[in-house]
């Protein structure tokens, strides 16, 4: 069962944090909050979807050093950082280094909230990418380095003849292949196979270079809202 998405909500003003809690569970979300980036690493369970309200600037620890250790430490949630008026460019910089957004204090609750709305869509959504994509290569890496060659080969749409003259073996051997393929990777065709290896994001050009999971979060993050 999916635990429920949760909000974490990292401020060391205890008055604001407070508030912004009790707003945040007013409107339906569940919500925890901690008093400094360092309390929220130490004690924050990472395996439970949802997103990151943090304060841009924080005694000890500042949001923005705490957004570049989240990684690291198993933190796949979206950071909305909150930022006060003389903050702003500091909040754009955080934006450009991963943060999927920042609103300025004062912020009202419905704002707030309708932002963790949307960042809950948008963890969910990246799990579920991620977790088709890691299933897709265990498939895939099930495979022999002749049968990847094969089944690479077959979804140029050339024919068994054809690959068994470039790879230098029968064509028997090329069906043998294929048959094997089909079953490892449970397709039916050269399509299903190109699209198990977009699924996994592995390029079918060996002379490209694969997707980083980084650039595919980025590309993954939501639209900035107007």
């Amino acid at each position: 069962m999916t635990a429920q998405p949760l909000v974490r909500l990292v401020d060391d003003d205890a008055s604001l944090r407070n508030g912004l809690l009790f707003a945040l569970q007013m409107s339906g979300l569940s919500a925890v909050g901690y008093e400094s980036a360092e309390d929220f690493l130490e004690k924050d369970d990472p395996s439970v979807p949802g997103c990151v309200v943090m304060d841009i600037r924080m005694g000890g620890m500042s949001g923005l050093e705490c957004q570049t250790r989240m990684k690291a430490a198993g933190f796949d949630q979206p950071v909305v950082f909150l930022s006060g008026h003389g903050d702003v460019q500091m909040a754009i910089q955080a934006v450009k280094q991963g943060a999927a957004d920042f609103l300025t204090k004062p912020v009202t609750a419905e704002k707030l909230a309708d932002a963790c709305r949307r960042l809950f869509e948008w963890n969910r959504d990246a799990r579920e990418k991620r977790r088709l994509r890691d299933a897709a290569r265990a498939r895939i890496a099930s495979l022999t380095p002749r049968e990847r060659i094969v089944a690479v080969e077959s979804t140029t749409g050339a024919a068994n003849k054809a690959i068994a003259q470039s790879l230098g073996i029968s064509e028997q051997g090329v069906k043998l292949h294929r048959s094997n393929i089909y079953a490892k990777l449970d397709v039916h065709s050269a399509v299903e196979i190109r699209r198990l290896f977009e699924v996994a994001e592995i390029t079918l050009d060996p002379n490209a270079q694969e997707e980083t999971e980084s650039a595919v979060e980025t590309r993954l993050l939501p639209p900035e809202e107007t």
